[in-house]
């Protein structure tokens, strides 16, 4: 699927690939998780109840939905900025194929382990403010069957983990720019509970999943690609018919 974009990788003002990612995440990460969302729906089955009382009595804020819906930033910015060289091209690919396969994984957890986020009558205060239609466009588009491990936090924390890898904080700009991102992505952690789209537990499995996979399957793979061998791998395989 990445050979013809590998090898025209210059093409489109040397944003071929980049294109190439984005579009393979709309289609083989948004739209199934869609249509698992929707069929967690349709089913309507709970297989366990993970409310505690912290996820009751934690403060609805509706601004907050402002720092949710930056995800959908992060997306480009993880496509866009491994570009420096062709190291870095490769460990881009390889990336978001890992980010795709662990999307996968949390939709099978969806279907064989459903779990109805119970929390959106505790949005309060927000009828005829300029929050109100925001919030019936995100549930609209997300049914609340999207619980566990959060993809929100999993897909953003793997983003963070990306650039952290690819621009360690080692000059003063950068360690300006770490601290930033960093406070974003909390923000964006903090508000899928403040907006009362998920719970603890979906917050915690999402952080320890995406810790594993990255420290013992997605860093290594991304180290091997620094190797000469594994590059000489990658780019055979680009070169087969």
């Amino acid at each position: 699927m990445w050979r013809s974009h590998w090898n025209q990788r210059h093409a489109l003002g040397g944003r071929r690939l980049t294109y190439a990612i984005l579009v393979a995440m709309t289609f083989f990460a948004a739209l199934p998780y869609g249509a698992v969302n929707r069929l967690a729906y349709y089913r309507d089955l709970v297989a366990f109840d993970p409310t505690i009382q912290l996820d009751l009595d934690m403060p609805f804020i509706a601004w907050m939905i402002v720092p949710y819906l930056t995800l959908y930033f992060y997306y480009p910015a993880a496509a866009w900025l491994g570009s420096v060289n062709d190291t870095m091209w490769r460990q881009n690919v390889i990336f978001h194929q890992m980010m795709l396969i662990t999307c996968w994984w949390v939709c099978v957890v969806f279907v064989l382990l459903p779990v109805e986020i119970d929390l959106r009558h505790l949005i309060v205060g927000i009828e005829g403010t300029a929050w109100e239609p925001w919030y019936e466009f995100l549930h609209g588009a997300d049914k609340p069957w999207n619980s566990w491990p959060s993809l929100h936090i999993v897909q953003s924390t793997q983003v963070v983990l990306i650039l952290r890898y690819w621009y360690p904080p080692s000059t003063q700009r950068m360690k300006l720019i770490h601290g930033f991102l960093l406070i974003m992505w909390f923000l964006l952690v903090l508000s899928t509970m403040t907006i009362k789209q998920h719970y603890i537990w979906d917050v915690a499995t999402a952080l320890l999943l995406t810790g594993l996979a990255w420290k013992y399957w997605m860093k290594p793979n991304l180290e091997a690609l620094e190797t000469k061998e594994a590059q000489n791998a990658f780019d055979t395989l680009m070169q087969q018919d």
